[in-house]
């Protein structure tokens, strides 16, 4: 029997990772990404350690263990910045922006959505462009300034209509709706 290099052994990991999300264990998959990511504890491939710590975010957000989320996703986004590569960069500070939302802590999750949409825009990566302005308007409604959150949510459902993302557009629709002065609230 051939012994797996260590390359090997990050990928098994990382697959055994995934095997456990698709049966619902979601412990078992943070114990197999995270034994994959201490494989991986120097400084080469960095990308493959910011994608499980990006795994490793999702299941912790999953389990409700958000300081600990923010803590993978604010890693991958260090790894994004030294790489350079900004669609990583700019999906990492939507989660980091999204754990802050749903800790409660608005003007935190606003500003790393705004930095989001910068990395989205200086990459030209519509869909991210879109998502980050839906984000923004969702932080506006919590905050209660309804007027601005009805100014984010029509910037991204017109950028979901451009990129024929229907789906994401009625949903943003629905919140357009929401918010209008003839809607329900107001």
């Amino acid at each position: 029997m051939t012994e797996l290099t260590r390359d090997g052994r990050v990928h098994a990991m990382h697959e055994a990772g995934h095997e456990c999300l698709k049966k619902g264990d979601r412990q078992g998959a943070l114990e197999h990404f995270s034994k994959a990511l201490e494989l991986l504890a120097d400084d080469r491939a960095l990308e493959m350690r910011a994608r499980l710590l990006n795994n490793m975010g999702h299941v912790q957000v999953a389990l409700r263990r958000f300081d600990e989320a923010l803590g993978s996703f604010e890693e991958a986004v260090r790894i994004y910045r030294r790489l350079g590569e900004l669609i990583g960069l700019g999906e990492q500070l939507g989660n980091v922006g999204s754990v802050l939302r749903d800790k409660g802590e608005y003007d935190a999750a606003l500003k790393s959505y705004k930095d989001a949409l910068a990395a989205f825009r200086e990459s030209n990566q519509r869909i991210g462009i879109a998502d980050q302005h839906s984000n923004i308007g969702y932080i506006y409604a919590m905050k209660e300034d309804p007027d601005r959150a009805l100014e984010w949510f029509e910037m991204a459902h017109a950028l979901y209509q451009e990129a024929g993302e229907h789906a994401k557009a009625q949903s943003v629709a629905k919140n357009i709706e929401i918010l209008k002065p003839s809607g329900v609230s107001r």
